[in-house]
């Protein structure tokens, strides 16, 4: 361990032992402590167990070599300073300018005369010493600036909170004889300048206050102190062509003595008729426009740099959105935050006014935006509905400390309940928005869009003819037998897959499904908006329909689809006024479906009257005469493919 007694601590590392005994016992009667590593990595032990003051570094070694010691050093922050004094027998510029490029402090070359290593190692030991005492004179004088600066800023917020409250001390304050003569006169600031000129010790209420046709002064000041009562009053006085509105306060303090205050009340009265008139001039706003309309007057009443409105967003009441945000003279971007650790979740999770007239950031000191903004004070009054529940809250926000202003929380209030009536209307706008949206989109669901909106404004029977439609039903084969072997939900989610496909495929191709019986499905083309390529699309369809049954996998494989089709002329509408569909009625709907039920499973069987529209872009193959109810005999046909897919196989 270092000794206290010796003049510094050196280690030598050398690997010639006969070296490292010369050095070590020349520096020990210099009264230095001396200390030996015989290789690179002994060095490391030694100074990590305790560090030098100075190292003498041989640069030839094995294993690991002199610059390798004193890069290593130079890595780590704690032995950074250490001044190392290379040793080597090497002479050349190269090996000096390495070494100097490692860390090394100096160089000394072998054979090397003692008195010379003395001096070079009392002159880096020197210049350690006055780098520490340069260090800590550095670290005593960045801690006497801290402490300037902190002083300084004291001063500086001490001096602004006391120009504060001196500036907001508008007050006049007379002690008057029974006559009415000033006896002594505070007067705290400029405020009430043109009182201030006439308001001089010897001088009588009557020039303070002329003119004053609200009270008879010298009569109430003698009953004042009659009474050894009080007495305020309102009034108005005229200087030139300025007119004064005053408070004006007089409570006896003695026999003979009363204490008149006097305190100017014309902002409070220029804010009160400006409420008037912002509270008519926002009636006729809604929306972005009034919550905008509210935070921006309400910082120009208020005299206050921040103003912002916001609502709830979830139930709990946990993360808000501004309406509208004023920023000291500008609109920002709308934004949503957390409540958590924010004055404004006392507010909405209490449902209560809550002010922080100055300090707020040391009351919140999570609230990132509070320190942004460098707000000093803060009230917010929340936003109550017509059922009684917290929907929002307006909320001020200053730089300087609010003082306690009736004015002001009452302003707050009559806008919190203008803000929180017009969100309750913009909330249930909304919903019932959403409400209609929802009966829209179930209606179209079960209509067609046309149709839906002719049955909002026709309750009677809606029917129209179409004089060429295509008509497709399809039936599940095998579905029957399929229900006795899997469970009824099993067979419910089967038959809702296949008829969302099918549902898909009808929305693809433009076409309008009509219901669904069991397990048939029925979808026409060509209404209620007609087109000219109905019978094509519904040809698409029959066939992605058979690719859809092909897709399922087991144990569903042997479920087939049988599928007829025809075109012609049809009535389609809606009859009834409970529970009603959309359907199609005539002989062109019975004709196609005579052709699903006679036609055979896995295959689409149409009528002549498609055939002779399709036959040119669709393979078909001859059936041959079939037995139609009510029509006898009809030639029908198989749809195979379109022609170019087929040929192309």
């Amino acid at each position: 361990m270092p000794n206290s007694e010796k003049l510094a601590d050196i280690l030598i590392v050398d690997d010639k032992v006969e070296n490292i005994r010369f050095l070590s016992e020349f520096l020990a009667r210099n009264n230095y402590q001396v200390r030996k590593a015989i290789n690179g990595k002994s060095a490391l032990t030694a100074i990590e167990f305790s560090p030098p003051d100075l190292v003498l570094l041989d640069i030839n070694m094995p294993e690991m070599g002199g610059y390798e010691v004193c890069e290593s050093l130079k890595q780590d922050p704690r032995y950074r300073s250490i001044p190392i004094i290379f040793l080597s027998a090497g002479n050349s510029t190269e090996d000096k300018i390495k070494a100097f490029a490692v860390g090394g402090v100096d160089y000394i070359t072998k054979p090397f005369q003692l008195d010379e290593v003395l001096a070079r190692v009392q002159s880096q030991l020197m210049i350690k010493g006055l780098q520490k005492n340069l260090e800590v004179r550095n670290t005593e004088l960045e801690a006497t600036i801290n402490d300037l600066r902190q002083t300084q800023a004291s001063l500086e917020q001490s001096e602004r909170e006391n120009q504060a409250l001196f500036n907001a001390m508008n007050e006049l304050v007379l002690i008057l004889d029974r006559q009415g003569n000033c006896q002594k006169v505070a007067t705290p600031n400029s405020d009430l300048i043109r009182l201030k000129d006439v308001a001089k010790s010897g001088a009588n209420i009557l020039d303070i206050l002329p003119n004053c046709n609200e009270l008879d002064i010298l009569s109430t000041l003698e009953k004042v102190l009659e009474h050894q009562s009080s007495y305020d009053v309102e009034c108005s006085v005229v200087y030139g062509k300025i007119k004064l509105n005053l408070f004006t306060s007089f409570c006896a303090i003695s026999q003979e003595k009363a204490l008149c205050v006097i305190r100017d009340i014309s902002e409070q009265k220029k804010r009160e008729a400006a409420l008037s008139l912002i509270v008519e001039g926002t009636a006729a706003k809604t929306g972005t426009e009034f919550f905008q309309s509210c935070v921006r007057y309400l910082a120009e009443i208020l005299k206050v740099r921040y103003t912002f409105i916001t609502k709830c967003l979830d139930a709990n009441k946990t993360r808000v959105q501004t309406l509208a945000f004023w920023h000291h003279e500008n609109f920002v971007e709308n934004v949503e935050y957390d409540l958590v650790g924010t004055p404004c979740q006392e507010v909405i999770q209490q449902g209560q006014s809550t002010c922080y007239p100055d300090h707020v950031i040391a009351c919140f000191p999570e609230d990132e935006d509070l320190t942004t903004l460098e707000a000093r004070s803060y009230t917010g009054v929340p936003l109550i509905d017509s059922r009684g529940e917290v929907i929002g809250h307006i909320a001020v926000l200053d730089i300087y400390p609010m003082q306690d202003d009736p004015i002001r929380e009452l302003v707050l209030r009559i806008f919190a309940a203008r803000a929180g009536a017009e969100l309750e209307r913009q909330i249930t706008d909304l919903a019932l928005k959403k409400s209609q949206e929802q009966s829209e989109k179930l209606l179209l669901n079960i209509l067609p869009g046309r149709i839906a909106q002719q049955l909002k404004t026709n309750t009677g029977a809606i029917a129209e003819s179409y004089n060429d439609v295509t008509i497709l039903f399809a039936d599940l084969v095998g579905f029957t037998e399929l229900a006795y072997q899997i469970k009824p939900i099993e067979l419910v989610n089967l038959l809702n897959e296949l008829f969302s496909r099918f549902d898909s495929l009808s929305e693809q191709y433009g076409l309008e499904k009509i219901k669904t019986i069991g397990d048939a499905y029925m979808v026409v083309g060509g209404l209620p908006t007609p087109r000219p390529d109905h019978a094509q699309a519904v040809a698409e369809m029959a066939l992605e329909m058979q690719n859809a049954i092909a897709q399922l996998s087991t144990p569903y494989e042997s479920l087939q689809i049988r599928i007829g089709i025809n075109s012609g002329p049809v009535v389609a509408g809606v009859i009834g006024v409970k529970k009603f569909i959309y359907d199609l009625w005539g002989d062109a709907v019975n004709i196609a479906s005579r052709m699903e039920s006679s036609g055979e499973p896995g295959k689409i069987q149409v009528t002549d009257t498609l055939y002779q529209q399709l036959k040119h872009q669709y393979q078909f193959e001859q059936r041959g005469t079939v037995e139609v109810k009510g029509r006898g005999e009809m030639m029908t046909y198989w749809l195979l493919g379109k022609r170019n897919d087929l040929e192309t196989l």
